[in-house]
């Protein structure tokens, strides 16, 4: 099989290849290989999962971002597409200078609640049909039939079906507050950062559509599963929120609902955890789930 970052993918970006290909670490729905070029440094990306419209729809919102100068790599074109129809989808993106970040700090945080929120304006009334919607309270509902081979799925199923029935109110008005697409995968790991300042927002593969304030939740939720004990910091919480609200205002409601959709966050991630990779993983018992643990520590954090 041919390498993605071949002299071939390169010429139909219009590149010449000058060097080896590094591998990236990180991700495993799709492979990274910083390679040197006659243009200079460049990313090229192999999507494992995503299929070929779904990432012409990331590729699509990604230029427009990149376009309105939010920190995101543009991606070059192939005969005039952002993607190369290959066996995979393949794109490529310039190199991006910056670290991965130790930590989530408040002051990061708040960088990225900021940048969250300038993606969600600079996106208001994006209409692209090729961006999923994901039926989060549908999802819920199907994995109360799932048997994972693992011990504490009566007492998971039990925790599911009390937050919908308990919740069922709270979960309709989420559904009808502002929605727009969502990055859905904002943590330290897709940030790079250089002399304290963000220099790019990466991987949109989890692109999809939903209320905004999803989006909010999901990165306190990764804030949480990043700390040892699984604990949302409240000042990281503060910041983010602090950052966000700073460059788009959360309505009264959206306020209120924040706390049912990081609650909502952990369960779908954990039940999506449960059903493809907990037993692959070599896991025994439901509690051994990080989400699973993070969405029971967590569900007073926003109090």
């Amino acid at each position: 099989m041919q390498h993605i970052a071949s002299p071939e993918t390169l010429a139909a970006f219009g590149l010449r290849l000058l060097g080896r290909p590094e591998p990236l670490e990180g991700g495993w729905d799709n492979g990274n290989f910083r390679v040197p070029t006659d243009r200079g440094a460049m990313v090229v990306r192999e999507y494992r999962v995503s299929g070929i419209e779904k990432v012409r729809a990331e590729l699509r919102l990604v230029a427009h971002l990149a376009e309105h100068g939010y920190p995101t790599p543009p991606p070059l074109a192939a005969g005039g597409e952002p993607v190369l129809d290959a066996e995979r989808p393949v794109a490529v993106f310039p190199w991006v200078a910056g670290e991965v970040p130790e930590a989530m700090t408040p002051p990061l945080a708040e960088r990225a609640g900021e940048l969250l929120a300038r993606m969600h304006l600079l996106t208001a009334d994006w209409d692209d049909d090729r961006v999923p919607v994901i039926d989060r309270h549908g999802l819920l509902r199907d994995s109360l039939d799932l048997r994972p081979p693992l011990a504490g799925v009566d007492a998971w199923h039990e925790a599911t079906r009390r937050f919908l029935d308990e919740r069922t109110d709270e979960l309709d008005r989420l559904a009808l507050l502002p929605s727009g697409p969502l990055h859905h995968d904002l943590h330290r790991h897709n940030l790079l950062v250089a002399d304290g300042e963000v220099t790019a927002v990466l991987d949109f593969d989890e692109l999809n559509r939903g209320p905004l304030v999803i989006d909010l939740a999901r990165a306190l939720q990764y804030a949480a599963l990043d700390r040892p004990d699984l604990r949302l910091p409240r000042a990281v919480a503060d910041a983010a929120l602090a950052g966000y609200e700073r460059t788009r205002p959360l309505s009264g409601a959206e306020r209120e609902l924040l706390p049912l959709a990081l609650d909502l966050a952990g369960l779908v991630d954990t039940a999506l955890f449960l059903e493809h990779d907990a037993a692959g993983l070599g896991l025994t018992h439901v509690d051994e789930s990080h989400s699973w643990s993070a969405y029971l520590r967590n569900t007073n954090a926003l109090a």
